[in-house]
């Protein structure tokens, strides 16, 4: 039977903890044994593109908060979009750059474009024992990517700093202070195997993803023709984006062409009353194509070997992780 994975009283209001049952946290309220957290559901959820009430079916608000289904169906590409390692810290993202976006959509969770990185904010519920108890522990298609998008905060939120990041944008409430979510990690770190992640949704195997990769994968992968053109994710700014990324490329393929046109036209419009000149502007002529149709095979030859280079690297190290963390999780198993 699954259990919830933490089981104390720590951040205010949630479970029954007989330890610090009345005593307040260093930087929060005191807590009480008959609290628990409050959330309000909403009204509504968009379900294949139409709207849908809650209260006609709660559990569907669940799945849609929890499940990440689109990149469940593409788990076994996965290491191609990202690393099998933890996700870095809020502080981190912004030192890389990136700007945090929020998004309420956990197959956008962690999924990062150029500068913008998608996080989802923690639905308060995971913070409710009671919820676990009722609703996501009897369902084994919500536990796994519940405890996985716990586990994702545990990457996020490390530091003090981290906790003030996720404070200003709000991905996590304002009662949650530095000890008790500090306390609140640790003892659900303590309910998950950190070296087989057994138990956790095959997307939280995996830290951030690369959005662009995602896109890649399902032209290739789906067959449909939606997933075709539109790829994992699209937004209006898309087509921009679009041919920003290639216009450099086609220029230089336009000015090669333009080159080796030029030095063609030399070589047929060569006067034939001066040999020494005719020579001379047909070998440059001849040295330029062939330099232009050199430099543009090394730089093919250099892109193709650092492509194969990653591609097997990304490869070999996920086979690698992941079969030491099946070992792991086998080792758990035996008696």
């Amino acid at each position: 039977m699954l259990k919830p994975p933490f089981s104390r009283t720590i951040i205010h209001p949630p479970f029954s903890n007989p330890l610090r049952l009345n005593e307040p946290a260093s930087d929060g309220p005191a807590i009480s044994p008959t609290t628990s957290i409050r959330y309000t559901l909403p009204a509504t959820i968009r379900h294949r593109n139409t709207l849908a009430r809650i209260k006609d079916d709660p559990d569907k608000y669940y799945i849609t908060e929890l499940r990440t289904s689109r990149l469940d169906e593409i788990r076994s590409y996965l290491w191609l979009a990202g690393v099998p390692n933890c996700g870095r810290p809020l502080h981190r993202q912004q030192l890389l750059g990136r700007e945090i976006i929020i998004t309420e959509d956990p197959n956008e969770h962690l999924v990062w474009h150029q500068i913008r990185i998608f996080i989802k904010p923690l639905p308060i519920f995971l913070l409710d024992l009671d919820c676990w108890t009722r609703k996501i522990c009897k369902s084994k298609q919500l536990h796994e990517p519940a405890c996985g998008l716990l586990l994702s905060y545990a990457w996020l939120v490390r530091y003090e700093s981290d906790l003030r990041i996720a404070h200003e944008k709000g991905l996590l409430p304002d009662f949650i202070h530095l000890a008790t979510w500090t306390e609140f990690i640790s003892e659900f770190l303590e309910h998950i195997d950190l070296q087989s992640l057994s138990g956790v949704s095959p997307r939280y195997q995996y830290g951030e993803l690369r959005l662009s990769r995602l896109n890649k994968i399902y032209y290739i992968t789906r067959f449909t023709w939606r997933d075709s053109v539109r790829g994992y994710m699209t937004t209006s700014t898309w087509y921009q984006d679009f041919f920003a990324r290639n216009f450099a490329w086609l220029l230089a393929v336009f000015a090669f062409m333009s080159l080796g046109l030029s030095a063609m036209q030399v070589v047929l419009a060569s006067t034939r009353n001066n040999w020494a000149f005719e020579n001379a502007s047909y070998g440059f002529s001849i040295a330029a194509l062939f330099l232009a149709a050199g430099t543009v095979s090394v730089v093919l030859l250099i892109w193709a070997i650092l492509f194969v280079y990653h591609l097997l690297s990304a490869q070999i190290n996920n086979r690698q992780v992941m079969q030491e963390r099946k070992r792991f999780a086998d080792s758990r198993k035996e008696p």
